[in-house]
């Protein structure tokens, strides 16, 4: 089986929206000091309910037809906790993902009713054809693992670069952030490689309420090569109940 990956908050885990004010640039502040505060304020916006659960889909695009669509539930608590449990169809049910912190991330495979931890040099790979990795999963919060800058603004956009500040924090040179102050969040993230090539694109859409925060409800991830993509939809999304830690061990994982 190969590596697993997921948002899947990225993506998969997506992080909820910024306010509509964000910090303004100061009389002497550089691009890369405002870049810095506009991330911080970005994760402290997108931990605004530190308890989230929905239901999501997850279609796979080959060559434009959708060749696959895997069902899992998802519960995150303060972003860097993450465990997902996929429910259809019958070839995926069973299989667990668990990210106790922004480091560790746990498969479960039902057929072989074992816990393995995802190794950091597999981390960048797809998971059951689809254009998501286990890194994604570890971006919910991203001031502390880049560094900044300002590139550009147009309209109601920011447009950030960010580079990581240890080799271990990403596979991919440079992100390249646009936060959309209309929705209050980051709306696209452009992943480069070491060449200065965009190879990878997440775009997050159909942003709604989810009280005082809106969070997008569709995210999809585009292969800039291949042009393949993978649409993940969320649904029954709630951000009131309260989730207990005792949800985010190996233990859960062995649970039928």
């Amino acid at each position: 089986m190969k590596p697993v990956s997921l948002l899947i908050a990225t993506l998969l885990v997506a992080p909820l929206s910024l306010s509509a004010v964000a910090p303004t640039a100061q009389a002497g502040e550089d691009a890369a000091a405002l870049g810095a505060k506009i991330l911080e304020h970005a994760d402290s916006k997108a931990a605004a309910y530190p308890n989230q659960s929905y239901t999501a889909s997850m279609t796979i695009f080959k060559d434009g037809n959708a060749t696959k669509t895997m069902v899992f539930d998802m519960k995150m608590k303060d972003l860097e906790k993450q465990y997902i449990n996929f429910t259809k169809p019958g070839d995926v049910a069973g299989m667990k993902v668990l990210m106790t912190d922004a480091d560790t991330i746990y498969i479960y495979t039902p057929e072989f009713k074992k816990v393995r931890r995802v190794a950091a040099h597999t981390q960048n790979q797809g998971f059951l054809g689809s254009e998501f990795a286990p890194e994604d999963m570890k971006l919910a919060k991203l001031a502390s693992k880049f560094n900044a800058e300002v590139v550009g603004k147009k309209g109601s956009e920011t447009t950030l670069i960010l580079t990581p500040k240890r080799e271990d924090v990403s596979s991919f040179a440079k992100l390249e952030i646009v936060i959309d102050a209309t929705v209050g969040g980051i709306t696209k993230i452009r992943y480069i490689d070491g060449s200065g090539n965009a190879v990878r694109e997440q775009v997050r859409r159909d942003w709604k309420s989810a009280g005082k925060a809106k969070i997008p409800t569709k995210i999809t991830m585009k292969n800039l090569k291949t042009g393949d993509e993978t649409v993940i939809e969320m649904t029954n999304i709630d951000v009131k109940t309260e989730i207990s830690d005792d949800i985010f061990s190996r233990r859960t994982l062995l649970r039928g």
